[in-house]
């Protein structure tokens, strides 16, 4: 037996005993679960006051008449919201039983993400120049925030390499980092490459007939499922557009109200994930573990945007926390290495805390000030 079959056999063996555990006892099983425990109370009282001031300023600087709030229109945003927490808690250790929620939400963001963009090019589209409209609108969504997160992450661990400097400011190479070799100062930065890439597609996705893009679905899922057997399989499994592109289309077709063709990849996907998980608990050797949590990802989106998209968009608290989804996705990881690296704070939960806060200040100096920009820029005619 080769050292690579010795280590998938007792990743095998891992992963029952873990399930075991989660069923015998599930608080134990998993420290991020477990937030009774007194290092996070030790810390609240440092955290929870700035946290507090912070969040309720912003409510208050949108709810004053300063016409800010009249500039969103957040759609999902709540759930947006609890994607990014979730997305931040994986980070800081919240895991349990193999499973990786994280992946989980950045898989819905990806089936989110296509049924908006889809809206948004259509809606910018009518006034004219939806193309250039389009990325320009998008260049402001992404880029400000993203480059003061990453100036302040850069200040914090310099790069002194200008090919890793100019990867990082660009983003976009920042998705094949596993092939380049090349450091990411802000870890989930490859996630939001892998969907600026979809960015520059959503203008020819959007004139694609809903046939085509079932036919461009069905390929990505079957490349998705096949990545088992190709090199570097976790790029083209998650990390890469190709084999994710599946999501994206499937938020896409959502929109165009495809619910055939939908349900029918839903269940393919509930029976790939199946087909996962035997292979896994069997120790066939196969490395599904990543296939299993994208496809839970996929099932969970799919079943909640259709429902949330009948009632989450007027809702003041929506929109509200909405704003913070973008900058806690961006700011947690930076901002939790610098709190376990200086001041020895691990408990997930006391930093998301403090990511929270931090997304505040970020909404307020960079997020509303760019938004606004942004918002005029579409209301701009045409010629």
């Amino acid at each position: 037996m080769t050292n690579d079959e010795s280590q998938i056999n007792a990743e095998s063996q891992m992963f029952k005993e873990a399930w075991l555990a989660w069923f015998v006892n599930p608080p134990q099983c998993s420290y991020g679960l477990v937030i009774w425990h007194w290092g996070f109370f030790r810390h609240l009282p440092f955290v929870i006051p700035w946290a507090v001031a912070l969040l309720t300023f912003v409510n208050a600087r949108l709810a004053t008449g300063s016409r800010i709030i009249q500039i969103y229109q957040q759609m999902f945003g709540g759930y947006r919201f609890c994607l990014a927490a979730l997305v931040a808690l994986c980070h800081f250790g919240f895991q349990a039983a193999g499973f990786n929620p994280g992946q989980w939400a950045v898989i819905s963001f990806y089936t989110l993400s296509g049924l908006l963009m889809e809206r948004q090019f259509q809606k910018l589209s009518r006034s004219g120049s939806g193309t250039r409209k389009f990325y320009l609108d998008r260049f402001l969504r992404i880029y400000p925030l993203y480059f003061a997160v990453l100036l302040l992450t850069w200040l914090g661990t310099p790069l002194f390499s200008w090919r890793g400097t100019m990867a990082n400011v660009l983003l976009l190479p920042t998705n094949y980092s596993d092939f380049t070799g090349l450091p990411v100062l802000i870890s989930p930065a490859w996630s939001l490459a892998c969907e600026a890439h979809f960015y520059l597609l959503v203008p020819l996705l959007v004139l694609c007939s809903t046939k085509t893009l079932r036919i461009l679905a069905s390929v990505s899922l079957c490349l998705f499922v096949t990545s088992l057997f190709l090199p570097d399989p976790t790029f083209w499994t998650y990390r890469g557009l190709p084999g994710i592109l599946f999501t994206f289309l499937s938020g896409i077709l959502i929109n165009r109200n495809d619910r055939v063709f939908i349900k029918t990849l839903w269940l393919i996907v509930l029976l790939l994930l199946a087909g996962f998980a035997t292979t896994k608990l069997a120790g066939t050797g196969l490395r599904t573990g990543l296939h299993i949590n994208v496809a839970i990802g996929y099932l969970i989106a799919v079943a909640a945007v259709p429902c949330l998209d009948k009632f989450s968009a007027n809702m003041k608290w929506d929109k509200f926390l909405g704003l913070f989804a973008y900058p806690l996705f961006l700011c947690h990881a930076p901002l939790g290495a610098f709190l376990q690296q200086h001041w020895n704070i691990w408990q997930p939960f006391v930093l998301l805390f403090a990511s929270c806060a931090l997304a505040a200040s970020l909404i307020l100096t960079v997020e509303i000030p760019f938004d606004r920009l942004r918002y005029r820029i579409r209301n701009v005619p045409h010629g």
